[in-house]
Order: structure tokens, then sequence, then C-alpha cells
């Protein structure tokens, strides 16, 4: 297999050596040969940096997968081909890059049964692990394993947000509730943190509580959507007709499309 990565030069993972796989840029780079050559001799002579191209793989598969089709080839091409890399390298992050491939193709289950064998090991892992549970409704085990997390790092904003989540997807709507509070105390600035709380409110029927953390999101983010629909259903559904006109028009000064809604409230002003 002459080219492993199906592109001779195009776009590539900058300094992908280096790169940190959640963050990495796509960049224009004429060195494409040097991926494709890395792959094909550990394809052809099993030894090479299996991590990096199990990496690249993945990326690969982020970014080119819809092209595939086009050219008749199966989608998750690149999925295996990283799940051949990440088994040939026998360690955590070997595991961790195999799991997230099977997760990314829909082999939940695989996926799950290799991270219930490396999350201890690192936070992105249970993190993820967590993540995965969750996408599976496995809310359980995914609020055991934040629980434990924040036991060793009690004030992680990113960890109660994602227990929020959690106990939110299991219905468990006061609990998640503390969590989103607590979420707050720590990044009162963080404005999805403020809209899933307003959800959480709306869930257990605490409408002004539910409003006024979805205003504070669309303070916090401009242009926030999701947020300012949310307000609009609390308001709407308590009749509060010029209010919401008063939010559409906030709305269209941030660029949303809100002319079918508007003359939706005007009709309904009128009654």
């Amino acid at each position: 297999m002459d080219y492993p990565f199906l592109l001779k030069r195009g776009f590539v993972i900058g300094e992908f050596e280096n790169e940190d796989l959640s963050d990495a840029p796509l960049l224009f780079q004429k060195d494409i040969e040097k991926i494709n050559t890395m792959a094909r001799n550990a394809l052809l002579n099993d030894h090479g940096n299996y991590l990096i191209l199990a990496r690249i793989a993945i990326r690969f598969h982020q970014s080119f997968s819809f092209y595939l089709d086009s050219f008749e080839i199966e989608k998750n091409y690149y999925l295996h081909l990283a799940e051949r890399f990440a088994s040939k390298s026998d360690n955590d992050e070997g595991k961790y890059l195999l799991a997230i491939a099977h997760r990314n193709e829909g082999d939940i289950d695989t996926a799950l049964s290799i991270f219930e064998d490396i999350w201890k090991s690192n936070t992105l892992y249970a993190i993820d692990y967590g993540k995965t549970l969750i996408a599976s409704g496995k809310w359980g085990r995914a609020i055991e394993i934040y629980n434990e997390l924040l036991n060793k790092t009690p004030d992680d904003r990113e960890i109660w947000l994602l227990l929020a989540d959690a106990l939110f997807a299991a219905e468990e709507y006061e609990d998640a509730d503390k969590a989103y509070l607590k979420t707050l105390q720590i990044d009162r600035d963080n404005p999805e943190a403020w809209y899933k709380r307003g959800m959480c409110l709306k869930k257990m029927g605490k409408w002004g509580g539910a409003l006024q953390s979805f205003q504070t999101a669309v303070r916090k983010k401009h242009g926030f959507k999701e947020a300012y629909n949310e307000i609009l259903d609390v308001l709407i559904k308590r009749e509060m007709y010029t209010r919401a006109y008063e939010t559409l028009q906030k709305m269209k000064k941030e660029g949303m499309e809100v002319e079918e809604k508007l003359k939706e409230v005007e009709g309904l002003m009128k009654k």
C-alpha cells in the first residue's frame, strides 16, 4: 500500500509528532509523504511509532471520512487503520486510542470494555469513559466514575459539569442542580453551565429560576441561540408575550433569523 492515508499531499496534522489529538489544527503541508512512509513502513515491517499513526488515523477519520464514499472507499477506513496501529502498542495509551476508534465506529461495548481496564490510569481516559457511558445510557456508572475523580480533584470545573450532565441524563434533577451550582461556584462565567442549569430547573418546573439561568447564559455568550430559544419557550408558555417579543428583537440584533417567530408572537399579542 503506497499511500495508507490515501493522500499524496493535502491537509495534515501540523507538527504531528507532538500534537495533542483533541486540539490539533489542520495545516496545509507538502510533506504528507512523510506520514504515508511512516504508515507504509509500519504496515510492511511491523515496527514504527504506532501511537502517532493511530492518532493521525483517528484525526483523518474526523476530517476526511465524508470524502471516502465518493471514491467507493469504506467510510470507516481510517478507523480500521487506527485500530491496526493502536492494537500494536501494548500500553494504556494504545488501548485508549483503540477504545476511541471502536467508539467512533459504533462498537460501544468493545470501547467500554477497554475503558474499564484503563480509566484509573489517566484522568482523560476516565473522562472519556464517563462520556461514553452517558452516551450509552449507563448513567449510574458514569456518576460513580466522576464522583471518584472529584474525590481526588474536588475543584475541577469540567468534571463537576460532566457529573451534572450524567445526573441530568439519569433524571436526578435535584442532585444535577447541585452539581451545576458547584460548577458555577468555580466558574461563574460559564454559559454552558448556566444554560444546562436552566434546563434542569425547567425539568423541575421552576420556571422563574430557569428563566434567570437562561438569561444569564445569553449575557455570557453572544448569539447563544439554544438559550434564547429556551427563554422564548418559557415566556410564551407563561403568556409573557411582550417580553418574548423583546427577546426576539435582541436575537435579531445578534444576527439570528427570527422573522417567522416574530410573526407568531405578534399574533399571540393580538389575541
